[in-house]
């Protein structure tokens, strides 16, 4: 019982033990909040590059280097765990508007059938979304500068005449025959940071430029915009340019020729095994002398750079905080040394009337516990709070110092992604507290094995 009591008399009279669990509490605080945080960007990333592309791609290393088959489809479609078919056409092309020149990748697609294995109408956006975006309505409503908030008003009251809501039918029929309106130009659907990139808008042109087979450059062509995609995936908002299959055929003069067809599966988990029968589909056909090059992945393994490093960097960023709780903790290795050197005549008398070695130990050993538990404690909460809250706690810094700690503009989120991972804290909350007891094990084992007579001569 004496032990307890000299435990919290030794830890309720130092300010250095608050100054500890303060300490540990901000650190334990940045391991809950960061990794929560990476948990939340990992999952919102995967979902974004995954809604892009179907769940297993067959494809030729040449952008048009496989024969569009019906019959391949079918063969394809009837295989187990396949659930639907789509063919489709990739290359890289130069965009022009004025006198301004970048390049986009343009892909080409059967647009119901693309929409069956990927979220292509998921992604569609309305005419008036796609007009407050190029115009920045959402970073300009809340500037500081009072012109750009009134400028934004006028913005919303103008977006009214733009339709609020898109039908994807309407859009992939524009896609395979043309728009009424324009029914002299081909037509595409772009990005919506291509159309910010251009400050264009659904219903102007721009004109394209791409490669044939044989590397010969195409005439310029003009093409009428019909439509806009927001896939949250920064990337493919700058750069795709949707094309119909034939459209893009008749461009790229490769009537008859596919890049390859996506696959959307019944069960993710037997990829594995689909790609296999896909690959015996292909050399049952024997449909082109270069079948053996063929490549056959999955959505993880096309992006698989990608993910790694959103994984490398969810890694580093935990790797990091559990350096400073590490730091942290050191401060309880500086409390307990400090307890030691200032009751060492105290802890010479406890000994000298029967106090043993391992209760001094015990006494020290649970002091550090006990720092390292209401500091754990203190920062779990207040590491979870801000993970729950944190997009108010932003919305709140930006309203006081006009500074947002994740812009939309460079982060690409209309808010902070954040995931609780309660095994990863289950897990710090028993680190913490070994880290806390052994950071006060050794000035406890220098007070538990110091003579109890020299200790009382201390002076």
């Amino acid at each position: 019982m004496y032990k307890l009591f000299l435990t919290v008399r030794y830890l309720t009279r130092r300010l250095l033990a608050i100054v500890a669990v303060l300490a540990l509490a901000l650190s334990v605080t940045a391991l809950v909040l960061a990794p929560s945080i990476m948990n939340g960007f990992q999952i919102e990333f995967h979902k974004r590059v995954r809604g892009t592309l179907s769940d297993l791609t067959v494809s030729s290393p040449q952008p048009f280097g496989l024969e569009q088959s019906p019959a391949l489809e079918a063969r394809l479609a009837a295989l187990p765990n396949v659930v639907a078919v789509a063919p489709f056409l990739e290359n890289p092309a130069l965009d022009k508007h004025l006198r301004k020149i970048d390049y986009c990748f343009l892909r080409g697609v059967d647009p119901r059938q693309e929409a069956k294995v990927s979220r292509l109408a998921e992604y569609l956006i309305s005419e008036r979304e796609a007009y407050l975006t190029v115009n920045r309505y959402e970073r300009r409503k809340d500037s500081k500068v009072p012109e750009e908030r009134d400028f934004a008003a006028r913005i919303k009251a103008r977006a009214e005449q733009f339709p609020d809501a898109v039908d994807p039918e309407e859009v992939y029929g524009w896609l395979e025959r043309g728009h009424p309106d324009r029914p002299d130009l081909p037509t595409c659907v772009v990005g919506v940071y291509f159309l910010d990139a251009w400050d264009l808008l659904p219903g102007d042109t721009v004109t394209l430029t791409t490669a044939s087979p044989a590397g010969e450059i195409n005439e310029d062509r003009e093409f009428l915009i019909v439509g806009a995609l927001r896939t949250g995936f920064s990337e493919n908002d700058r750069r795709s340019v949707v094309l119909s299959i034939p459209t893009f055929q008749a461009f790229a003069q490769v009537q008859g020729r596919v890049s390859g067809y996506s696959l959307k599966l019944a069960d993710f988990e037997q990829a594995a095994e689909t790609k296999q029968a896909v690959l015996q589909a292909f050399f049952a056909g024997a449909l082109d002398a270069d079948v053996s090059r063929l490549q056959v992945q999955t959505w993880e393994e096309r992006n698989q750079t990608l993910l790694r490093a959103v994984a490398m960097e969810k890694a580093l960023i935990r790797i990091i905080t559990f350096c400073i709780v590490i730091a942290a903790t050191a401060s309880i290795l500086l409390v307990m040394f400090m307890s030691v050197h200032t009751k060492v005549r105290e802890l010479g008398i406890l000994r000298a009337i029967g106090g043993t070695r391992r209760g001094v130990l015990s006494l020290f050993v649970g002091q550090g516990f006990a720092i390292a538990g209401l500091g754990m404690a203190v920062g779990l909460g207040a590491g979870m709070f801000l993970s729950v809250y944190i997009n108010e706690v932003a919305t709140q810094v930006e309203k006081v110092t006009g500074w947002h700690p994740f812009p939309k503009d460079i982060y690409y989120l209309d808010r902070i992604p954040s995931v609780i991972s309660w095994p990863e804290n289950a897990q710090n909350f028993v680190v913490v507290l070994t880290l806390g007891s052994l950071a006060a094990f050794v000035p406890g084992f220098l007070a538990a094995f110091r003579p109890p007579l020299k200790a009382i001569r201390h002076d």
